[in-house]
């Protein structure tokens, strides 16, 4: 009598050998496939959202559609360990809910597989998340926040050298110029760009340039521009009231001709003036590594708090951040396993909604966490959220196993 049911698990594990590795292949294509949906789908809805602020910074900044469609690729990576987590866990939610509704798991199950296979290539799922989620957060993302820089740094420059629109301010470190609009119906005047510069000088004394041609040249390989004004006109204006104020300003040519002055005001003027300048004097572009946000994983790693600065905390801050999303790729697969228990023909509309919901909140309590441990080091960035995620995890899996029946039991509950 003992025998049948011993051939019968023989002939269940001969079954259950090509199946399983059937079942295998099914469930990563199946994940990967739905990953990259609703990847797609998020970034697509990320993207609509960021439209009215990258359109901004290509107005102002003068962007062709060429770096406007650059700038929108370069922002997609802001909401990837995010969106990753979210989509791993609907992803093997809905994989393995199709696979218990079509007696895959029960298949698996009664051949002894028990649900450690499953889990396995859950975890096999998690880990190959969080590696992307690493890659993504700590390496390409600070560098596309460096490169939208770059981007817009080399668009605003273009437009100077071609020539500034007319009719708009622009600012620039100390001065703000403005091209006046051209003047219909006056001969040549649609041929010539003028220009109006306010420049502070120190507190109590400003200048105003104006000239009826303006045309820049470079940068050369020294990173120097030459910048030609033709009908210059300056006006400095001094306050007496203010300490500096008396002090007058450098002329800014050698042949300026001096129509009057006083303690108030000195005006000069020149036909053609020539000045040469460095590229920053004109648009400040700060190095990479200047923004927290662009500072590499690795970079963070080998940070040392020689001196607690502010800038030193909040590098701390960001990689204890970036390594509590990509912990949460390791729960992801987990909760949606979790939840597939939970799934039955009464839950079946909300079973995910909350796995969703969870996720989202333990994203909001990782980032409380971070603050409220303030790490100093790396190790305590790296260790806070690890160790909170093994707990989870441990609390997940003790789940999973106590209630395989129910994870591998068809409950009418197809997605």
């Amino acid at each position: 009598m003992r025998s049948a049911p011993r051939s019968l698990r023989a002939g269940l594990r001969t079954l259950t050998g090509p199946f399983a590795q059937l079942s295998s292949r099914s469930f990563f294509a199946g994940v990967a496939l739905l990953v990259l949906v609703i990847m797609v789908l998020v970034e697509a809805v990320f993207l609509a959202e960021r439209f009215p602020m990258v359109f901004r910074s290509v107005f102002e900044n003068n962007a062709d559609p060429f770096d406007t469609a650059l700038l929108f690729l370069l922002n997609s990576t802001q909401v990837f360990d995010l969106a990753l987590a979210i989509a791993v866990l609907m992803a093997v939610y809905w994989t393995a809910l199709r696979m218990r509704e079509n007696r895959e798991l029960l298949v698996l199950f009664a051949g002894g597989a028990g649900p450690w296979r499953l889990i396995l290539l859950a975890l096999a799922v998690a880990v190959l998340a969080q590696l992307g989620s690493l890659t993504v957060s700590g390496l390409l993302d600070p560098m596309a926040l460096y490169a939208q820089r770059a981007v817009l740094f080399n668009a605003e420059f273009r437009a100077l050298r071609k020539g500034i629109n007319t009719g708009q301010f622009y600012k620039f470190p100390g001065r703000v110029a403005y091209a006046p609009a051209k003047v219909r119906g006056v001969p040549g005047a649609n041929r010539t760009r003028g220009l109006f510069v306010y420049e502070q000088l120190n507190p109590g004394k400003f200048r105003v340039i104006t000239a009826d041609r303006a045309h820049l040249d470079g940068p050369d390989p020294f990173g120097r521009v030459t910048l030609s004004l033709g009908g210059f006109t300056s006006h400095t204006f001094a306050d007496p009231t203010v300490p500096g104020g008396l002090q007058a300003a450098p002329p800014p040519c050698t042949d300026c001709r001096q129509e009057s002055g006083s303690r108030s005001r000195v005006t000069l003027s020149a036909r053609d003036v020539t000045q040469e300048m460095n590229t920053d004097q004109l648009l400040a572009f700060l190095p990479r590594g200047s923004v927290g946000e662009e500072v590499t994983l690795f970079e963070q790693f080998r940070e040392k708090a020689a001196q607690m600065t502010e800038r030193h905390r909040e590098d701390m801050r960001l990689l204890g951040e970036r390594l509590a999303r990509s912990f949460l790729c390791l729960l992801a697969p987990l909760m949606a396993l979790v939840s597939v228990c939970l799934t039955s023909r009464f839950t079946n509309y909300f079973a995910l909604p909350l796995a969703c919901m969870g996720l989202m909140s333990l994203n909001v309590a990782s980032e409380w966490f971070i603050k409220a441990v303030a790490p100093t080091d790396p190790l305590t960035a790296f260790g806070a959220p690890a160790l909170f995620t093994a707990v989870f995890a441990a609390l997940l899996l003790i789940e999973i196993v106590r209630d395989q029946g129910r994870l591998a039991r068809p409950q009418l509950a197809r997605p």
